[in-house]
């Protein structure tokens, strides 16, 4: 458990020397949700949207089939339950590069600013992708913590691309 978290950490730490931060201002900002239909329990602070499920704070996307949003109302303590197939989270870095991400669960913890993915998580940064049964994401400190599941042998994997070749490639001429 501890060399997958180690792996993940490491990988946070050679992305975030080439990516950005999350844009600053995207906490500061609003956010808007659409759906196909919703209902509030105003009394239980309680909303549910269904079908077509977007919100957007700042450059955060998040896109789902259904949402639950506890704390309804009361103003950035809500806790959001995306479901999908996949449900998708993206956020643009003040640097233009994103993080996307991929899975059937995501919490959004507006209060802690962090992000929760389980089942069939895919994490893409850059050209650079973390996969697991479980991942979380601190959009303020740039902190991805990944586990597999030991229920199914699965771990978390890492794919790393290699540094890209700065040299041009000379044309090869054919000789007739």
């Amino acid at each position: 458990m501890k060399l997958l978290r180690l792996s993940a950490l490491l990988l946070v730490g050679v992305l975030t020397q080439t990516t950005g931060y999350a844009l600053t201002e995207d906490l500061k900002k609003q956010a808007q949700i659409s759906a196909d239909s919703q209902n509030i329990d105003l009394g239980k602070n309680v909303a549910i949207y269904k079908g077509n499920v977007k919100i957007t704070q700042g450059s955060i996307e998040i896109s789902a089939d259904y949402l639950e949003i506890f704390n309804h109302g009361k103003r950035g303590e809500e806790v959001m339950v995306f479901s999908g197939k996949p449900a998708q989270f993206s956020q643009t870095m003040d640097d233009g590069a994103r993080i996307a991400a991929k899975a059937q669960d995501i919490r959004f913890e507006r209060a802690n600013n962090l992000i929760k993915m389980s089942s069939n998580v895919a994490v893409q940064w850059g050209e650079n992708t973390v996969s697991g049964d479980a991942i979380s994401y601190d959009i303020v400190k740039r902190i991805l913590d990944a586990d597999g599941n030991p229920k199914n042998d699965e771990q978390v994997t890492t794919i790393l691309q290699p540094k890209e070749d700065k040299q041009p490639k000379e044309d090869k001429k054919v000789d007739e």
